[in-house]
């Protein structure tokens, strides 16, 4: 009667490992693209939901307000702001609280503006280009979130100036 061994062979154990080990490196090299696609989804998601946020509550506060993009320090770097006209001074004044303030992007990020077809100057001085009416509606716009070193990370914010503001159909 032989006696059967249990356990495993080394053979068995290395081949295991090495599978491991593939596995690992691929997830290793793998993660520096989640990062950029996490911050890329985060910072363009949030410009999104900021701007329909913003339109509602010119909607119920019956305020004008508007969008900026902008190039930052006449550098690479991007950001945007929103404004409120001030009836009074007969003025746009930049929003200042949370989360409407001035925001500046990573600057990996890179911001196209179009406005009904045309391109925007970005480091414009005049009212904003974008405005968000009591009424609900928006300017037309159509703005590019892209990422300056992955070209896969691009995404299209647009406004037909009366429907929600939202993703471009890929």
């Amino acid at each position: 009667m032989s006696r059967r061994r249990k356990g495993f062979t080394l053979l068995e154990v290395l081949v295991v490992l090495f599978i491991v080990s593939v596995m690992t490196g691929i997830t290793v090299i793998n993660l520096p693209g989640f990062a950029q696609t996490d911050v890329f989804d985060y910072e363009s998601d949030r410009l999104k939901a900021v701007i329909g946020m913003l339109r509602e509550d010119a909607i119920m506060q019956s305020n004008e307000y508007g969008l900026q993009v902008q190039r930052l320090d006449a550098g690479d770097n991007y950001g945007y702001e929103f404004y409120v006209y001030d009836a009074e001074y007969q003025d746009w004044q930049a929003l200042t609280e949370l989360p409407f303030s001035s925001r500046s992007l990573p600057e990996e990020f890179v911001l196209s503006l179009k406005v009904e077809g045309d391109d925007v100057q970005l480091q414009s001085e005049d009212a904003p280009p974008v405005l968000i009416l009591s009424s609900g509606e928006v300017t037309p716009f159509t703005l590019l979130v892209a990422h300056r070193d992955n070209a896969t990370l691009n995404r299209t914010l647009e406004s037909d100036g009366y429907s929600d503001v939202d993703w471009q159909e890929e």
